[in-house]
């Protein structure tokens, strides 16, 4: 049973990631009201999250629904890449003053909520794998 609600947590994020990048470029990316340094710290997420997070949910949850180890090494992957990119944007976040409500108003509490739902279900899918494949 915790194996479909694991894997369920994991097609939900893929369609969170692909969801995200698909009305980014068809609503912020035309908008052009992002500041130059945000623009380009946003456009560089969707690689590493569409061609190494997803793809490793992708598998991580055939494999978990199937029953196979590998479903467990590629959720520690996938989890890893979570946890990466959440450290990342945490970090800009910061330095950059991104936190301020009364500046940035529902887009501040949006990159928090983002933020933390990524360095929680990270380490879940790495903890996850791990136990998985006997490592804890």
């Amino acid at each position: 049973m915790l194996n479909i609600i694991i894997a369920i947590f994991q097609i939900i994020w893929i369609l969170l990631f692909v969801g995200f990048w698909v009305v980014f470029y068809f609503t912020e990316y035309k908008k052009g009201k992002m500041s130059e340094v945000l623009y380009k710290h946003e456009i560089s997420f969707p690689f590493p999250e569409l061609v190494w997070i997803v793809p490793n949910l992708i598998v991580a949850a055939i494999g978990i629904l199937i029953e196979q180890s590998f479903g467990f090494f590629f959720s520690a992957l996938a989890g890893s890449g979570m946890v990466f990119i959440g450290i990342i944007d945490i970090a800009f976040d910061i330095q950059n003053k991104l936190f301020n409500r009364e500046k940035y108003g529902f887009d501040a509490l949006v990159s928090i909520g983002i933020i933390v739902l990524t360095l929680i279900f990270g380490p879940i899918f790495i903890i996850y794998g791990a136990f998985g494949l006997g490592i804890i």
